[in-house]
C-alpha cells in the first residue's frame, strides 16, 4: 500500500514539473550563456589581461583616494579604477613605495611625474593640479 502511495506521488510529481516546464516560452527566458566572444571577454577581465578603454593614452589623472594596510596591498583608485591587481591603470603608473606621505600618491604618465593628494586631478600636457573637492 505504502509503495502504491509513493508511486502515485512520484508519477504526480513528474507530469506537474512537465506541465510547468512546457507552460514557459524559451524566448521568453532570454539569453542564458554567453556567445565565444563574451566568455573569452569575460575570462580576460578575470585575469586581467584585457585592454579597458583607459589603457588609451591619458591626458588627465584624477586620484579618488587610496587605502593604505598595514599588512597587505595597499590600493589606490586612480580615473575610477583599482590598483589593486596591478601598480598600473592604462598608461598611468603609481608608485606604492611613497604612498601616503604627506597623504600624496606618486604617479607617473610618460615619464612625467607628480604628487597628487585625493580628490585631484592632473593635466599631464600643462602640469596643472586642480582640487576637485
Amino acid at each position: 500500500m505504502m509503495r502504491y502511495k509513493l508511486l502515485i506521488t512520484g508519477l504526480l510529481c513528474t507530469v506537474w514539473t512537465g506541465a510547468v516546464h512546457a507552460a514557459f516560452n524559451a524566448d521568453e527566458l532570454g539569453k542564458l550563456f554567453t556567445d565565444k566572444k563574451q566568455r573569452a571577454r569575460i575570462d580576460a577581465a578575470r585575469s586581467g589581461d584585457y585592454a579597458t578603454p583607459s589603457a588609451q593614452k591619458t591626458n588627465k589623472v584624477r586620484v579618488s583616494g587610496y587605502m593604505k594596510r598595514s599588512n597587505g596591498k595597499s590600493v589606490v583608485w586612480v580615473n575610477d579604477e583599482n590598483t589593486l591587481d596591478s601598480t598600473t591603470v592604462g598608461d598611468i603608473r603609481v608608485h606604492r613605495a611613497g604612498l601616503g606621505k604627506d597623504n600624496r600618491v606618486t604617479i607617473s604618465v610618460d615619464g612625467k611625474v607628480t604628487r597628487l593628494k585625493p580628490g585631484e586631478s592632473w593635466d599631464k600636457e600643462t602640469g596643472e593640479i586642480i582640487d576637485n573637492q
